[in-house]
């Protein structure tokens, strides 16, 4: 009968890391070719953060804006130029980005609790990195989707309909202040171990 150890619990979640890394750059080349727009000729669609009035009573299409009943609308353009398309991709690029050093991280930090031994600067680094990619998708993805959004609909007779108040995405900001409070612990951790390490 087999005995499942804390180091075998450790490298299973190392393993889980080290597979979303691989997923994410998986998602990150398919959607910078998309972007790209060499072979990609289908129609480009992009979801909008939020529009000044809801909710709508029918579903709507104004312009290339395309609007739900359950406060959802997107972006649709059939025979986009290839601006467009790499435009109304740009913020899924930066998240499969953002998402691809985040578990880069994740998985080096898994590496290390498997080997017993977490508390390294190395790690507390690590960790206020990816601190930083999270806030960066609070800060950066939702606001370049707001833009997008805004240049997107320019000229048509949707122009004017996307909110631009407040494009910012709080729940990752209070997640990446909470990955920071972890970072400054694993950080505190590993000059206690070396103090320790000195006085023996």
């Amino acid at each position: 009968m087999r005995v499942w150890t804390g180091r075998t619990w450790w490298a299973i979640f190392e393993n889980l890391a080290y597979l979303a890394f691989a997923l994410g750059v998986i998602a990150l080349l398919g959607t910078a070719w998309m972007a790209s727009g060499v072979t990609y000729t289908g129609p480009a669609t992009m979801e909008v953060p939020q529009l000044l009035d809801w909710p709508f009573l029918n579903p709507q299409q104004v312009g290339p804006l395309r609007i739900g009943l359950s406060y959802s609308a997107f972006i649709s353009l059939d025979h986009p130029e290839r601006w467009q398309t790499l435009l109304m991709h740009l913020p899924s690029v930066v998240t499969a980005l953002l998402t691809t050093i985040l578990t880069f991280l994740l998985w080096q930090v898994a590496r290390t609790l498997r080997r017993g031994d977490p508390f390294v600067p190395r790690n507390a680094r690590r960790i206020f990195l990816m601190a930083g990619c999270v806030a960066g998708y609070g800060l950066l993805v939702e606001p370049l989707r707001t833009m997008v959004a805004v240049i997107v609909v320019g000229g048509t007779p949707a122009e004017g309909m996307i909110d631009t108040d407040w494009p910012f995405a709080p729940a990752p900001i209070g997640f990446a202040l909470l990955l920071a409070a972890l970072g400054t612990i694993f950080r505190r951790g590993a000059a206690l171990r070396e103090d320790t390490e000195g006085l023996v």
